[in-house]
């Protein structure tokens, strides 16, 4: 019996032990459990040992000579064949290969088959090998050590570019925090990005622009020489990663694999990421704007009863958010919050939140002529983060390399499942590093304010 008869017939003791105890309703008792797991073990050292040989039978490919001189188009890429200078000589193209996947269910299912322990090199889609080539991946990225492309049992495989740029481009697309950040995508040769900004903490004099300051001089006067101070922002890629399991019958179902992709992966990347830009921690991922020194928090009214946001607390709120930010400004509010909007009126008894449509003319709510947003990251009523102002053009995130789609059967292949896991690597962080002094005035101002609770 070989390693692979092997492998298949410990697979099948595991699913007969878990098979008998679901039949008869019950789990498994311990000399049942003692023996699944003596069971899967040598299975699991099985599987490794096939692993090993696909890699060492690559490896002997590579250092095979051939028993006699290429001839025909495998001539024009032999490096020790000689030929006549004067001789055209054509290679033909594997046109299939190189116009790639019709979509993304078609590449699963091409994943799929070379994730599998016992498929082998010469039966992997080499369209997976061609990804490159073709711009799957246009930042050159080189993989982790031991993820060999040459291997079909080992490592991930890079989206196709298009069904890649789909899968990021709707991130960005249907979320409504993650479309309005400034986003910057780093070269191939680089896993983060530094950059200076000034380092402005006060509008007072010779605090401007991080230390510049103008006079006002006489004729021949001297100058007074000044020169701003930087602060260093570093922004290091944190890996975000999506795991769904497709059943083996949706796999072979190219469309409905596709569409499952097409819609789920994309928006539980978009919660992670927006997730992050809101309340991120900062460590293992991006620094979130609740969590950052440039974050101005407005004060609660003297009295003022829990849980309840008033019209006093919106126009002090207002009056805190940086002048330039209003333009580009909006509201993230935790639908719980809502009700406490539409009634707030000013001093003439003018409603100051529109709802949608209306007098708004919007799809979005509007308070103070700025779009209101219901956020599921905002905080409960009553605590700080359940509305926010913010210039979401203020905060700064990079990304790199797109999407990266890896597959694995060992995982739950007693269920006739296939894990798969999509890679995508971030971060970010607000672009000011403190909120701002004012030249007249004592209350300082930033692109993010929110509303500290009220309990």
């Amino acid at each position: 019996m070989n390693i692979r008869e092997k492998a298949r017939e410990l697979k099948a003791g595991c699913e007969q032990l878990l098979s008998t105890a679901e039949s008869e309703d019950r789990t498994l008792s311990a000399d049942e459990q003692e023996t699944y797991d003596s069971k899967f073990a040598a299975l699991e050292g099985a599987l490794a040992q096939i692993r090993r040989a696909d890699e060492l039978a690559v490896v002997s490919a590579g250092l095979a000579e051939p028993s006699t001189p290429p001839v025909g188009p495998e001539a024009a890429i032999a490096p020790d064949q000689t030929r006549d200078e004067g001789v055209e000589v054509r290679v033909v193209k594997d046109r299939a290969v190189e116009r790639g996947f019709d979509n993304i269910g078609e590449q699963l299912q091409a994943i799929a088959h070379a994730s599998n322990p016992e498929s082998r090199y010469e039966n992997v889609d080499k369209r997976l090998f061609f990804l490159e080539e073709r711009g799957g991946n246009p930042n050159g990225e080189v993989r982790q050590s031991g993820a060999s492309e040459l291997v079909a049992s080992k490592g991930g495989y890079l989206v196709q570019k298009e069904f890649n740029d789909a899968i990021v481009e709707r991130v960005y697309s249907i979320g409504e925090i993650a479309s309005r950040v400034t986003r910057q995508a780093i070269g191939p040769n680089a896993n983060g990005l530094k950059f200076n900004i000034i380092d402005e903490s006060s509008r007072a004099a010779g605090s401007r622009w991080g230390g510049v300051r103008a006079y006002w001089v006489a004729e021949a006067g001297a100058l007074t020489s000044s020169e701003p101070t930087f602060a260093q922002v570093e922004l290091t890629l944190k890996k975000v990663a999506a795991l769904f399991y497709a059943t083996e019958e949706l796999l072979m179902d190219q469309t409905a694999l596709a569409g499952l992709v097409e819609r789920v992966v994309p928006e539980e990347i978009m919660f992670k990421v927006e997730d992050a830009i809101i309340d991120g921690s900062g460590s293992g991922q991006p620094l979130g704007i609740s969590n950052s020194a440039a974050v101005v928090s407005q004060a609660k009214e003297s009295g003022q009863t829990a849980t309840t946001i008033n019209a006093t607390n919106v126009e002090k709120m207002w009056s805190r958010l940086w002048g330039p930010s209003r333009a580009t400004s909006v509201w993230l509010i935790n639908q719980d919050a809502e009700p406490q909007l539409t009634a707030l009126a000013d001093s003439n008894g003018n409603a100051i939140y529109l709802p949608p449509g209306g007098l708004s003319d919007t799809p979005f709510s509007r308070l103070y002529n700025r779009p209101v947003l219901m956020s599921e990251y905002c905080a409960t009523l009553g605590t700080v983060g359940d509305i926010q102002l913010v210039d979401l053009s203020q905060y700064f995130l990079i990304d790199k390399g797109g999407v990266r789609g890896d597959s694995s059967m060992s995982v739950r292949f007693l269920y006739d499942e296939r894990a798969f896991r999509w890679m995508y690597r971030c971060d970010g962080q607000p672009s000011w590093n403190s909120a701002l002094t004012p030249l007249n005035g004592s209350n300082t101002l930033s692109p993010f304010v929110n509303l500290a609770t009220r309990s």
